[in-house]
């Protein structure tokens, strides 16, 4: 039981991290390319990952195969490059909040597609609590109004980060049950980094050496920290507790992007989006507690 807390208070670490990413990034691009911003990060967090990861990846290269790694290449498509470049992207064009709230279907879009995949059977309780989480999630955003928003470029883009990231979670999954969470991490960035070069605008890349120091800062720190260790943490825990729960936890996204909103950017917080806030805790609470069955498969 000590263990399975722990771990949740990995993952929960690495939410919040997640959930202030949203403040961040709405900052560096700013300043920055979104596939600009995701480059650079990604060559930080290689060479971060590089130094976590070496011995697990030297150990493992003997057993992986060729489709272990055309299967890393299209984790490293999907998880890394589609989804850096659609985050930064749609900050330009949506409000860190709103993003965050879409980001949060993820739970219920990993668990349909955990569903099939896996052959699971997800209890009443589990779908319960998924959508007193969703509530919780649309009460935030919408400040109590249940308004229908209007879907622009942003919802879109960010919109794919969510179903991008999704698929990440079942992938990593799957191939944690024959290679380490360390290898896939480092490959998974590795193939992200490649998928991503045909992004990058060239031409204009001259133009970040202008930018002040402080924003080099803030990138290198949050891409280290976000997406190096977390990443690395989250690999590692994700298949101790499965993708779908691990996944519930990123309902507190928009909770943790709202309140370093208004640390930060100055944004303020109403008495509704707290009540959201709550919700989506009791929500991501009574999910994390079903059990999961697997679906008997006549042979």
């Amino acid at each position: 039981m000590n263990k399975s807390i722990f771990i949740y208070f990995i993952l929960i670490f690495c939410v919040i991290a997640w959930g202030s990413n949203f403040v961040f990034g709405a900052i560096l691009v700013e300043q920055f390319d979104p596939s600009v911003i995701a480059f650079f990060r990604l060559i930080f967090i290689i060479i971060f990952l590089f130094f976590v990861t070496f011995r697990h990846v030297q150990q493992s290269k003997s057993n992986l195969r060729m489709h272990h790694y055309i299967w890393l290449g299209v984790a490293g498509f999907i998880g890394i490059t589609l989804n850096q470049w659609s985050f930064y992207a749609s900050l330009q064009y949506t409000e860190p909040v709103t993003a965050a709230l879409i980001l949060a279907l993820s739970p219920v879009v990993t668990a349909l597609i955990s569903s099939y995949w896996f052959k699971e059977r997800k209890q009443l309780q589990f779908w319960f609590g998924s959508f007193i989480a969703l509530l919780g999630v649309w009460l935030v955003i919408t400040k109590g109004s249940f308004f229908v928003p209007h879907i622009g470029k942003g919802e879109l883009l960010i919109g794919l980060t969510m179903l991008s990231f999704s698929i990440f979670l079942i992938l990593v999954q799957q191939l944690s049950k024959s290679i380490h969470p360390a290898t896939i991490t480092w490959y998974s960035n590795i193939f992200g980094l490649i998928g991503l070069l045909p992004f990058v605008p060239w031409k204009n890349t001259s133009l970040v050496w202008s930018v002040p120091i402080r924003y080099w800062v803030l990138l290198i720190v949050t891409a280290i920290v976000m997406h190096g260790l977390c990443t690395f943490l989250w690999n590692n825990s994700i298949h101790k507790v499965g993708a779908s729960k691990a996944a519930l936890l990123l309902n507190l996204e928009p909770f943790i992007a709202m309140v370093f909103a208004f640390f930060i950017l100055g944004n303020n917080i109403k008495i509704l989006q707290l009540v959201g806030a709550f919700v989506i805790i009791v929500g991501v609470y009574i999910s994390i507690r079903t059990k999961t069955k697997k679906i008997a498969v006549n042979s």
